[in-house]
């Protein structure tokens, strides 16, 4: 999520969401940004995205449901600056409705990218209700490794951070919406979780990555899955091998290592991956054995 002055538009094939809040937190301003969005070519509203939580009251002794903003009362809304400074000169807008500023400019505006905007909303369709939204810190967002959900589940295709992985309980992923919301999608078995890239820092006690090692890593990784691919393609590996082989890459990213001791394995795995044939599968399955 990036700040931008408030006199420029952001360049993007995709029009971005502008992030605003109300400052009543009244859920009739939905009626009406929904009648907007209806008249889209004349509003300029395109789509808008209201994260809601059920508030439990006691009324006369009686327990009541309401539906509410959560905190913050963000309102996410797909139009351009334009757009929306026309919108706020009409009533119910004109008293409710304000730009969220970033901390770095109290006249700048953020903005959400189409991609992850769609992201985060379908994550949030598949959570039981109701949904624990909440805002990521920097930490959350840095020392997990950036994840796929595979699989054919109600969460295949997402992409986040991965939080914590318990045995054979899973993991949980973090799914930010820039740095303004987050949330968790349940427990992910680990064989359905896919590593993007690793994490920069690692508070686990296994020790920390010195930025040399993790430098190191990533290129014999990324080493190693363009000589999968390769051999793959060269018909070196038969398709036994070549799923072992992605099974055995699939563990080592799981594996919360020390720098220097995954520094070790990620080369012991491209040594072999160079020296392997279609005759190898077993080398695959005994290494994979072999780590922690």
């Amino acid at each position: 999520m990036t700040p931008i002055d408030s006199t420029l538009e952001p360049v993007t094939e995709a029009m971005p969401w502008l992030v605003m809040y109300s400052n009543s937190g009244d859920t009739d301003i939905l009626d009406v940004l929904e009648e907007k969005k209806q008249n889209s070519r004349q509003t300029g509203v395109n789509d808008f995205f209201v994260p809601l939580e059920v508030m439990r009251l006691v009324i006369d002794g009686k327990v009541a449901e309401r539906i509410s903003l959560i905190a913050g009362s963000y309102i996410f809304i797909r139009a351009t600056a334009e757009d929306i400074l026309r919108l706020r000169q009409e009533p119910p807008f004109d008293q409710t409705l304000r730009f969220l500023h970033p901390a770095s400019s109290p006249t700048g505006r953020i903005y959400i990218d189409d991609d992850e905007m769609q992201m985060f909303r379908r994550t949030v369709e598949k959570l039981e209700h109701p949904v624990e939204y909440f805002v990521p810190t920097s930490k959350e967002l840095l020392v997990g490794d950036q994840v796929c959900i595979l699989g054919d589940g109600p969460f295949a295709g997402i992409k986040g951070v991965l939080e914590s992985v318990k045995g054979h309980e899973g993991g949980r992923v973090i799914v930010p919406l820039g740095d303004v919301l987050a949330v968790r999608t349940p427990r992910i078995p680990v064989d359905d979780i896919q590593l993007l890239s690793l994490a920069k820092t690692t508070d686990n006690l296994s020790g920390s990555y010195t930025s040399r090692a993790y430098k190191k890593v990533r290129v014999l990784m990324a080493d190693s899955e363009r000589l999968l691919a390769e051999k793959e393609k060269e018909g070196k590996l038969s398709e036994t091998s070549h799923a072992e082989a992605v099974r055995l890459l699939t563990r080592f990213f799981r594996l919360r290592l020390g720098g220097k001791i995954r520094l070790m394995h990620a080369q012991a795995i491209y040594n072999l991956l160079l020296a392997t044939d279609e005759t190898d599968t077993d080398r695959f399955r005994r290494f994979s054995g072999m780590l922690p």
